[in-house]
């Protein structure tokens, strides 16, 4: 098993923005995500994105009426801001998410989709008290941890990790969403399994070998009480 070192995530994930002449690098959004916004009652609210990406989440929320803030270690929104009519208006932040402190209880809806797995264990423990103390009184949260993940190298066929990551089992992202979430209400608990090659886009000089990841995204969608 090859461990590589995640400090070339940023690398990647700014080669990949940047060769895309698309709105979206990922597509349409995950169908469990958007089940959590037509659940939503309509704006005007905040909302937040803690690893936006290119925005496809913000767009949907920004369609539902709501103000849009999205966080990313790399700009990842270059791009999608000067084509997406619906980010003209997007508050965009460059920040490490296990840095980055939301303001308490502020935001309406807030979801954190397609990242936690990239932290370790104790990592997500000191971060997620400051994530679900971000949502107010009545407002909506949508989270995932990808898991049972497993990783392998195109040409080679051989398995990798980084060696920074959550390496959850289900029962395991289960389990902390319970402890995360004793003052919510859960909605809904899903298992969505999903397998892609990447890069996604045509990216050269990547700094890792191309290559195929599986594994279950674990999500809850949640609403705080009042």
């Amino acid at each position: 098993m090859k461990v590589v070192c995640s400090s070339v995530l940023k690398e990647w994930y700014e080669q990949e923005y940047s060769a895309c002449d698309n709105i979206t690098l990922f597509g349409e959004i995950r169908p469990e995500v958007k089940n959590f916004v037509e659940i939503l009652p309509g704006g005007p609210g905040e909302s937040l994105e803690l690893g936006c990406g290119d925005g496809r989440n913000l767009t949907a929320l920004a369609r539902k009426g709501y103000s849009v803030t999205g966080v990313d270690m790399v700009d990842s929104t270059a791009q999608s801001r000067r084509l997406n009519p619906w980010l003209r208006n997007l508050n965009f932040q460059q920040a490490d998410i296990l840095k980055y402190r939301p303001a308490h209880s502020f935001y309406d809806v807030l979801i954190c989709s397609e990242v936690l797995h990239f932290f370790m264990p104790q990592q997500l423990e000191r971060i997620a008290p400051s994530i679900i103390e971000a949502v107010k009184p009545g407002g909506y949260i949508f989270l995932d941890i990808l898991s049972n993940l497993t990783r392998q190298f195109h040409e080679s066929g051989e398995p990798f990790i980084w060696d920074k990551e959550a390496g959850l089992s289900i029962s395991d992202s289960e389990g902390l969403f319970d402890k995360w979430l004793s003052n919510f209400d859960i909605l809904a608990f899903n298992h969505f399994f999903d397998k892609q090659s990447w890069p996604l886009s045509n990216s050269a000089n990547l700094p890792i070998e191309p290559y195929t990841w599986q594994g279950t995204y674990v999500s809850v969608c949640a609403r705080r009480r009042t």
